[in-house]
Order: C-alpha cells, then structure tokens, then sequence
C-alpha cells in the first residue's frame, strides 16, 4: 500500500508563488556584431518610444545605423505577471551604449510543470532584436 503525504494549503500557495516569482524572470542573451560592423540603410519604419530610446517596430530606422549586435529575451509571464518585455530590451541597449532597438520578432509558447498532482501552466515570451547605433553625421571642419 502506497502511502501518499498531503501538503497544507499554505504551503501549496507558497509553493505556487514562488513559481510565479521564478516565471516572471528573464533570461537575455547577447551576441555582439563581428568585424568590420553592418550599416543599416535608411527607411521607412514605424517606431514607439520606450524609456525615452526608440523602438522601431515595423520596418527600420528613418536613418542609416550601426548595428551593435542582437539580443535575446526570453520571459515567463507567470501567475502575477512577468511585465513587459520592450522595457526588458530598452535596458539592456542602454547597457550596452545603443540609440535604439529594431524588433525583429515575438515568439509566445505555453510551458507547464508538474508538482505533484498540480500543474503551474505558463506563457513564455521570446523576443530578439537588434540594437543599432545612429549614424551621426560628419562635423564640418573648420579652418
């Protein structure tokens, strides 16, 4: 005979709150552009404006850039909410010196585990994105 332990309700909502705090963490990854650097030309695009840095989200930027390189955002949203990704992004541009932020795409799955006889259902939000540098202009030289 199979003996079975019943876990208190107070511990079961511990246990699905710290769940939903470990959902709502993101995990980023970078990979910086090699070699001589890609210049982006200028185009129509359509874009928002996250913590004072653009974010261009159709299209590209309206001047020619530099990308700096590509990031990777994964984020569970979890029972009490993961926040928003593009505030994710916007951080780690500025972390890393960019102007702006050029979505390239959005991916949300549903993940799940199992505890027991309780399931933690779950979304997953990936974005990547490259993270540009805006050309600026040569000063004139004055002589």
């Amino acid at each position: 005979m199979q003996r079975t332990v019943k876990m208190p309700a107070w511990a079961r909502w511990g246990l699905i709150l710290l769940a939903g705090l470990l959902g709502a963490c993101a995990n980023v990854g970078y990979m910086p552009t090699e070699g001589p650097g890609l210049l982006l030309p200028a185009k129509p695009g359509t874009k928002r404006v996250v913590d004072g840095m653009d974010v261009w989200t159709r299209g590209g930027p309206d001047r020619p850039a530099w990308v700096l390189g590509t990031v990777m955002e994964t984020r569970g949203k979890g029972p009490i909410g993961g926040g928003g990704t593009l505030r994710g992004l916007v951080k780690q541009a500025k972390k890393r010196h960019a102007d702006a932020v050029v979505l390239l795409q959005k991916q949300s799955q549903w993940v799940g585990d199992a505890v027991e006889e309780f399931v933690l259902p779950d979304w997953e939000v990936n974005r990547e994105a490259l993270l540009i540098r805006y050309r600026h202009p040569k000063k004139a030289l004055r002589h």
